[in-house]
């Protein structure tokens, strides 16, 4: 039995049996005695009213007090023993109540009390019953509360410290442990210090307050921030009760790392937004009904957009085309109807500019529209440059033009080559000259068309181009008898890459038989001049013919030096 338990419930051994049993025989003695002496009394009398003696009224009162006497106890004893009966009966559910009560009292709340009886005993048993039915449920959700708050209280993150009215710590929870398991120079002062002013506060009045503050664990650089509440515990009036309980609830959370994501969230931010007004491209954000709510730096200043929030009406149309309503096929209005990119180029005159855009949907989580995003980018420059190289390409095509004609007319054989001695392009000339159309020709071996004579020189000529090296005018003679003067040089690009070899032949077949004519008259005209002079020495008249013969020689050497002049005018 539990120690706990009340003595006079320990100690009680049927008081109430013993005092039903006590009053039966305080009830049947008195009683018996009073009847007896009633009886005596009503008997003597009667007896002396019927005129017996003395002596036979009191023997036969001492009779009737015998038999009175006996019969009392008789009848005392027989009640008492009906009375032990019914004392029991009534006693023993008691005592079943009363054991199960100790037991209920002990914490055996599963305990239960069987009495078979419909009477207010057997009701009273079946209230008990029920009654510890419903305590001992209430206890299990009690339990199951306790240990629900007891698992919150742990997984909770933030530390919890209640504090009394009088700043006494009341509880901490295990995160204050483990915090302090990791920077042992940790206290709860650390943290109730620098909320002391906030705490007084709420003890006065009653206010919910939220504090920031930071903590440094040690020595250390390390920096902890703390978010505190301050809150007022239900029910507690700290100021009008002298009695120290709990009053004041810290919720104190770490909030380092949200702060420092927080931090770098908004870093993040700023970098986007400092990336996003650097672009020079116009970017601006629309929702399906065509309003501007987002714009970077560029579009705001040439667009001279206003203020940007949402659900201000800025149709994009007016800013761009300057127009009160979208323009006709306009693609980006058609870009938030087919969801799909769309990129084309214009010239806005509201702008005064050649602009590219590009028009992207914007979806949501759901893939449904929600606007589009619009790059404009400014290509005035682009489309300038364009023209003008438009321009240069119309004035190099003519020229290309002009210069092939003028190559095509030249009568001097020119021709592209390469070290492998291929041709890649020549003059009509050259092909009128080989009889072979000038595409033809191409990729075929240059000597297959123009080769000389001496192999000796034609293997330097080789050597030279495979060499990219240059050949200054020289005289060759082909295998048909055509003289011609041949140079070649290296052509290159800018870094000095070599490219191919162009070649020039000049046809001097005619000038070579002039220049024989020439030597061949130069031959004769001596051969007539020694004539001369042996006629001179044997004619009559010797100076004169003399003088005419020197007249003769001058002119033959004044024609003589007429051709040659003429003969290097044609070279």
């Amino acid at each position: 039995m539990d120690n706990n338990c009340p003595d006079s419930i320990v100690s009680s051994k049927s008081s109430l049996r013993k005092s039903i049993l006590l009053s039966f025989f305080l009830v049947l003695t008195i009683g018996g005695i009073a009847l007896n002496v009633i009886f005596q009394h009503i008997i003597r009398k009667t007896l002396f009213n019927e005129g017996l003696a003395p002596d036979v009224v009191e023997s036969i009162c001492g009779y009737f007090a015998v038999i009175g006497f006996v019969t009392t106890i008789a009848g005392v004893f027989i009640i008492l023993c009906i009375a032990f009966f019914l004392s029991e009966t009534i006693t023993r559910p008691l005592k079943k109540l009363t054991a199960g009560m100790l037991e209920i009292a002990q914490g055996k709340w599963d305990t239960r009390i069987r009495i078979d009886s419909r009477d207010e005993v057997g009701q009273l048993a079946n209230g008990f019953n029920f009654m510890a039915e419903h305590i001992e449920d209430a206890l299990k959700n009690l339990k199951a509360s306790k240990e629900y708050n007891d698992n919150i209280m742990v997984s909770v993150p933030s530390i919890l410290i209640v504090l009394s009215n009088k700043l006494n710590i009341f509880f901490t929870n295990r995160v204050f442990e483990k915090l302090h398991d990791q920077f042992p120079s940790f206290t709860l002062d650390r943290f109730i210090t620098p909320l002391e002013d906030e705490i007084k506060k709420n003890l006065k009045t009653g206010e919910t307050l939220k504090k920031d503050f930071v903590v440094a664990p040690g020595p250390s650089d390390i920096r902890l921030i703390f978010s505190a509440v301050i809150t007022r515990i239900s029910g507690t009036t700290p100021e009008s009760d002298n009695e120290e309980k709990a009053a004041v609830l810290l919720t104190i959370t770490d909030i380092t790392e949200r702060t420092r994501m927080k931090e770098m969230v908004l870093q993040s931010k700023q970098d986007w937004e400092d990336t996003f007004n650097a672009i020079p491209d116009m970017i601006t954000i629309h929702d399906k009904d065509f309003n501007i709510i987002q714009a970077n730096r560029t579009a705001q200043e040439t667009l001279r957009l206003p203020e940007l929030y949402p659900g201000k009406v800025n149709k994009c149309y007016r800013y761009y085309h300057g127009t009160d309503s979208p323009p006709q096929d306009c693609p980006s209005c058609q870009c938030v109807v087919t969801t799909t990119s769309s990129t084309y180029e214009i010239f806005e005159p509201n702008l005064e500019k050649f602009i590219e855009i590009r028009s992207i949907p914007r979806l949501d989580g759901n893939n449904e529209m929600i606007g589009i995003i619009h790059i404009a980018r400014d290509i005035t420059q682009r489309k300038q440059m364009e023209e003008e190289h438009n321009q240069l390409l119309k004035v190099v095509t003519r020229g290309k033009i002009e210069w092939e004609a003028t190559v095509d007319t030249v009568t001097d054989f020119i021709i592209l080559i390469d070290k492998e001695l291929k041709i890649k392009r020549c003059n009509s000339s050259f092909a009128r000259y080989a009889g072979v159309p000038a595409n033809r020709m191409v990729n075929r071996k240059f000597y297959e068309f123009l080769s000389t004579s001496d192999t000796a020189q034609r293997g330097h000529c080789e050597d030279l181009i495979r060499n990219e090296e240059p050949m200054e005018r020289t005289e060759v003679k082909t295998a048909d008898d055509h003289w011609f003067y041949v140079s070649q040089r290296p052509i290159r690009d800018k870094k000095g890459n070599y490219l191919h070899t162009v070649v020039i032949a000049t046809d001097i077949t005619g000038l070579k038989s002039a220049q024989q004519k020439l030597k061949q008259s130069e031959q004769d005209l001596k051969r007539q001049v020694e004539d001369l002079e042996k006629f001179y020495e044997m004619a009559v008249g010797r100076e004169l013919k003399m003088k005419e013969l020197k007249r003769e020689i001058r002119r033959l050497n004044s024609e003589l030096s007429q051709l040659k002049e003429n003969e290097l005018v044609k070279t």
